[in-house]
């Protein structure tokens, strides 16, 4: 009974939580507020909160180095490839419809599929889908500098609230069905270049660990479970943030040629899911 009444608890909470920060969200769409600035760790007194912080970032920019699956640290492969968090969430999870970070700490926990999910989750559910990894231990120095980021460039959001610029602008349904083969003629002409004709992106030069350019399939890729082997998270994000240059306000390509060359990558081989480990009993 004690039990129950916790979560029921909680999820009250959260629903709470939930319905006041739609209405705050809308309230402030057009508040002339850049949530995106001013977040210099530099500025920071020194201090281990301060340490963290940056560690945090410092993952988020460079994770094939601390928790890839060549990391520096053999201990810390926790990934089970060499992207990094920032190919996803562009500038450090700073850039606006680019997957930002920034009310991320705010806006858990939250509730997914009729469970309270806490934000050390959902980054779990990051390690084991987009990073085709294992889940970073709870109450480990990389998930608390994590956290502290996040918390970090999330101090001054409204709790509750995915504040404007949060996640991917919406795309309109395509005019017609999604061509992959098309899409392979939108990649030959705007994303080879970067990601080459193989899809295997240009890794980072010697020392560097990692990507310059993230591979868009195969086995260094993020796997089958991941947000972006979607189409629609796909043609939603190629079309805010790609090619570089693009961004939501001025896209480079067309609706059309987003949902092509979605099509296209998203069809492509890459890790299935790896099965959770079992439970001891």
């Amino acid at each position: 009974m004690g039990s129950n009444l916790q979560k029921a608890i909680a999820v009250m909470a959260v629903l709470a939580a939930m319905g006041a920060g739609l209405g705050t969200g809308y309230a402030i769409w057009g508040w002339p507020t850049n949530w995106y600035a001013g977040h210099n760790v530099a500025s920071l007194p020194g201090g281990p909160q301060t340490d963290l912080v940056r560690y945090g970032g410092d993952i988020i920019r460079d994770t094939a180095r601390h928790i890839g699956k060549s990391a520096t640290d053999p201990a810390k492969r926790y990934a089970g490839n060499n992207l990094a968090c920032s190919h996803c969430h562009i500038d450090s999870g700073l850039k606006p419809f680019g997957i930002p970070l920034v009310s991320t700490f705010a806006t858990f926990p939250m509730m997914v599929d009729e469970h309270v999910m806490s934000l050390a989750q959902r980054i779990n559910g990051c390690m084991t889908r987009s990073m085709n990894g294992k889940p970073l231990p709870m109450d480990g120095r990389e998930m608390e500098a994590l956290v502290a980021y996040l918390q970090f460039i999330g101090r001054r959001t409204p709790q509750g609230v995915r504040v404007a610029g949060m996640g991917l602008p919406p795309l309109r349904n395509a005019a017609r069905a999604p061509d992959p083969v098309q899409g392979e003629k939108v990649y030959a002409s705007h994303c080879a270049r970067c990601h080459k004709d193989n899809g295997q992106g240009e890794p980072l030069m010697a020392p560097g660990i990692g990507y310059e350019i993230p591979p868009l399939w195969g086995d260094d890729s993020f796997n089958s479970a991941a947000g972006m082997s979607r189409i629609e998270t796909a043609a939603a994000f190629v079309h805010a943030n790609m090619p570089i240059g693009a961004s939501y306000r001025e896209p480079i390509l067309t609706e059309q040629e987003a949902w092509d060359v979605a099509a296209f990558f998203t069809s492509k081989r890459r890790p299935a899911l790896r099965a959770a480990p079992a439970r001891k009993r």
